[in-house]
C-alpha cells in the first residue's frame, strides 16, 4: 500500500518509525491511495504408503529375561503444492471505497517432494531398568519447478538415532518413582523451492536434544523435575508475512531449561455439610534460556533472525512461564480459577525496543509484554448427559501485546465470559 504508487509491507507502515505518514492515513482510509491484494492460491496433494510390524519377543542375557518390544517401519510419501497465484492493485478513495483492480500474474510454481523412510524402535524391559532406541534413514527428492520449463532437484539423505532409559524405582512412599534420561538428534527439512542448489540453497535445520528427570506419582501426588538441553544448527526461519521473500537460515540455537510440574489432592480437605469435596492444586514452571550461539547468519529484513547479535534471546521463547490452578468438585458442581505467567520477549533477534529491524521501520520488532492472567470458571452437571459451564478470562482485563506477527503489535484478549453448554450420548 501507499499514498504515491509506491508499495511498502504492512509491517513498515504500521511500525511506529515510519516517517510516511500517509501510508498509514491509506490504511485508516483518511486519504486516497493505492492498496495491493495478493491471492495466495495453492492446491495441496499428499499421498503415501506406510507398513509397520511388530514383534514382541524374550531373551535370556547372563540368566536375566529381557522382554522385547520390536518396532520395524516403511513409509513412501508423495506431496506435491502447487501455486498459481496473481496480485491485484487497487485505488483507494478517501473513506475506504476501492475502484479499479488492475490484475497481474505473480506465480505459478510446483513443489515436490518424495520421500522414503526406513525406520525401527526397540524397546527393551529389564525390570526396574528400560532401555528404549531407535533410528530413521530417510531419502528425500525435492523438485522445483518455476515458470513453464525450468525445474531444480534436490537430493537429501538423513540419519536420526535417538534412545533413552527409565529406571524404576518400584514402590517408594506409597507411589511410584522414576528417574529418566535420553538422547535424540532432529532433523528439518526446507520446502523444495528454498533446498534447491540456485547459489544460496538453505540447508537442513538439525538438532541434538538431551533431557534427565525423575518424576514420581501417587493417589494424592504426582511430580516431575526435568533438565533439557538442545542445539540447534541451520535454525530454518520462515517469513511468515506473506510479502514475497524467502525463509533463511538464521544461524545456531541453544536452549537449555528447567521444567516442574506437580499436581497435588489432599483427601477431604474442604468438606461441606458432611459431604467431603474434591479438590486438586496444580503448579507448572519453566525457566528456558534460549539464545543465539553465534551471529545470525541472514540479513534478510523479512527475518526475525535479522540482526541478532551472539547471545540474544530467541524471539517468542520467554525466560519465565508457569501456571497455578485450583479445582474443586463438590457433589455435581465444578469450580476453578487457572493463573498463568510469561516473562517478556522480543519480537526479532535483533532485541530491540524499537519497532525497527536492521536500520528499517518494522512493527514487527519490539518489545512482547509480561502477562499475569487470571481466570475463573464454575459449572454444573445437570445429569449423566446434560452440563454447563461459564467462566471469566483476563479477569482483571490486563491490556497488554501478546504478538507482533505477523505485521505488528497484537493486543492479548480482554476481559471476556463465556458459556459453555454439553451434551453426550
Amino acid at each position: 500500500m501507499g499514498a504515491t504508487g509506491d508499495t511498502d509491507s504492512l509491517q513498515s507502515v504500521v511500525a511506529q518509525t515510519w516517517h510516511e505518514a500517509n501510508d498509514l492515513n491509506v490504511l485508516k482510509g483518511l486519504v486516497a491511495g493505492d492498496v495491493k491484494y495478493k491471492s495466495n492460491n495453492r492446491k495441496y496433494y499428499a499421498y503415501g504408503i506406510i507398513n509397520e510390524t511388530k514383534f514382541d519377543f524374550d531373551t535370556d542375557f547372563w540368566g536375566m529375561n529381557i522382554d522385547h518390544d520390536l518396532l520395524v517401519g516403511y513409509k513412501y510419501h508423495y506431496d506435491k503444492i502447487n501455486r498459481d497465484q496473481y496480485t491485484i492493485t487497487f485505488a483507494q478513495a478517501i473513506g475506504g471505497a476501492l475502484s479499479g483492480g488492475n490484475a497481474v500474474f505473480d506465480a505459478d510454481r510446483n513443489q515436490i517432494s518424495n520421500g522414503h523412510i526406513a525406520y525401527f524402535q526397540e524397546s527393551a524391559d529389564f525390570g526396574q531398568l528400560n532401555i528404549s532406541f531407535g533410528s530413521r534413514f530417510e531419502y528425500l527428492d525435492q523438485v522445483y519447478r518455476s515458470g513453464a520449463t525450468s525445474s531444480d532437484h534436490e537430493k537429501t539423505y538423513v540419519f536420526v538415532p535417538g534412545g533413552g532409559v527409565v529406571w524404576d524405582f518400584n514402590e517408594v512412599w506409597g507411589g511410584n518413582l522414576q528417574a529418566f534420561g535420553g538422547v535424540y538428534k532432529g532433523f528439518s527439512t526446507p520446502s523444495p523451492s528454498a533446498s534447491r542448489d540456485d547459489g544460496t540453497p538453505l540447508q537442513p535445520e538439525k538438532s541434538l536434544a538431551k533431557e534427565i528427570g525423575i518424576r514420581y506419582a501417587s493417589p494424592q501426588l504426582a511430580t516431575s523435575l526435568v533438565a533439557f538441553h538442545t542445539k540447534f544448527e541451520d535454525v530454518i526461519v520462515l517469513d511468515n508475512s506473506n510479502a514475497g521473500g524467502d525463509p533463511d537460515n538464521g544461524g545456531k540455537v541453544r536452549s537449555q531449561g528447567l521444567e516442574y510440574m506437580a499436581s497435588y489432592k489432599p483427601m477431604n480437605l474442604l468438606p461441606y455439610v458432611g459431604v467431603p469435596g474434591d479438590i486438586t492444586f496444580s503448579f507448572n514452571y519453566t525457566w528456558t534460556g534460549a539464545h543465539l550461539d553465534g551471529d545470525a547468519t541472514t540479513d534478510d529484513s523479512e527475518s526475525i533472525f535479522a540482526g541478532g547479535r551472539d547471545g540474544n534471546n530467541v524471539p517468542y521463547i520467554p525466560e519465565h512461564q508457569g501456571g497455578f490452578a485450583i479445582d474443586y468438585d463438590w457433589n455435581k458442581f465444578h469450580f476453578g480459577t487457572y493463573m498463568t505467567y510469561h516473562s517478556e520477549t522480543y519480537g526479532t533477534a535483533e532485541q530491540t525496543n524499537t519497532e525497527e529491524s536492521i536500520g528499517v521501520a518494522n512493527a514487527r520488532a519490539g518489545r512482547i509484554d509480561a502477562a499475569y492472567l487470571l481466570n475463573f470458571r464454575a459449572g454444573y452437571d445437570v445429569n449423566e448427559n446434560y452440563s454447563i459451564t461459564a467462566g471469566v478470562n483476563n479477569a482483571t482485563d490486563l491490556e497488554y501485546i501478546s504478538s507482533r506477527h505477523p505485521a505488528g503489535a497484537r493486543a492479548g484478549k480482554p476481559i471476556t465470559a463465556w458459556v459453555k453448554a454439553t451434551a453426550s450420548f
